[in-house]
């Protein structure tokens, strides 16, 4: 007997021995899918490295409360006084807050745009990213507001990130103030299969510039084919583009942008500033994102 519980305690051993490296073995997959440890890199000279630079506007942040001290929004503006800025609603990630992309939202500042996030973890029904909207506009009328007269109204744009990038799409096709919003960007956009029922997009109901951006590495939750498929389905006359970011994960535009900075920056400013050096990075046969050796599986159509 002795010997059997000897046999029996080593299987048991073996056995949580081997689910133990399994579920290693998932949680590094999942990290390598995840965690970004690419350094972005822009070409000297590039219109890339331009916009993923900082901007000339030195940056003020507001936290916006509600009246039992709960956090709202976080707002970035640009330090000036008599000039009239685009507007970016920003939507998060599952389970990710402003912190989570402070770097990124300081720098789209810094180069002309007034930027709210909300602090809403699940954006992906285009609700909060509409409030957020609504929020501002209604500032902008507001004659104690620091935002008081500083929004272009009609230069709006959202643009979000994984579960928020469903919410950015949904918020200009689910909401009768959609149309509101002028431009929109999706960053690691996830497969369908992946979305919640109530945060399904539809990307044949878009009516404005769509670009999606992502990222090689996140060849799971958003891969190229998925990423192919959204633009595919939208109206064949619609502007649209889209980029996979060579070596970037699922994660990779969290802090301050990494590789996605550059470019997301130049499409705000080709799309909401009319800025002609901006748009070069875009439009055309000789289009830089389309050489850039930094970027692969480029697609675009209808840009002008």
């Amino acid at each position: 007997m002795p010997q059997v519980k000897r046999v029996i305690r080593s299987k048991w051993f073996l056995w949580t021995t081997g689910v133990v490296v399994i579920l290693i073995a998932a949680f590094c997959a999942l990290s390598f899918i995840l965690v970004n440890s690419v350094s972005a890199t822009f070409e000297t000279g590039s219109v890339e490295e331009k916009f993923a630079l900082p901007g000339t506007y030195e940056v003020d942040t507001l936290e916006i409360k509600d009246e039992q001290g709960e956090k709202l929004y976080r707002i970035y503006s640009p330090q000036s006084t008599d000039v009239l800025h685009p507007l970016i609603v920003w939507g998060n990630g599952t389970g990710a807050l402003p912190d989570n992309y402070d770097e990124l939202l300081r720098h789209l500042a810094g180069w002309g745009f007034i930027v709210i996030d909300t602090y809403s973890q699940t954006t992906g029904t285009g609700k909060e990213i509409m409030a957020a909207i609504e929020y501002m506009l209604s500032e902008n009328e507001a004659t104690v507001s620091p935002f008081y007269k500083r929004i272009q109204k009609d230069r709006i744009a959202a643009a979000g990130h994984s579960q928020g990038s469903t919410g950015v799409i949904n918020a200009h096709t689910n909401f009768e103030s959609g149309n509101l919003i002028k431009t929109i960007v999706s960053i690691a956009l996830p497969e369908l299969k992946y979305c919640d029922p109530e945060d399904v997009y539809d990307t044949s109901a878009l009516k404005v510039p769509f670009f999606v951006m992502g990222g090689t590495r996140d060849f799971i939750i958003s891969p190229s084919d998925s990423n192919q498929l959204a633009l595919s389905n939208s109206n064949p006359t619609l502007p649209v583009l889209m980029a996979m970011a060579k070596g970037a994960a699922h994660t990779a535009i969290e802090q301050d942008g990494g590789q996605h900075r550059g470019y997301l920056t130049a499409w705000m400013r080709y799309q909401l500033m009319n800025d002609s050096e901006a748009r070069m990075a875009f439009v055309g046969n000789s289009a830089e994102i389309g050489t850039n050796n930094h970027w692969k599986d480029v697609t675009s159509a209808n840009l002008q």
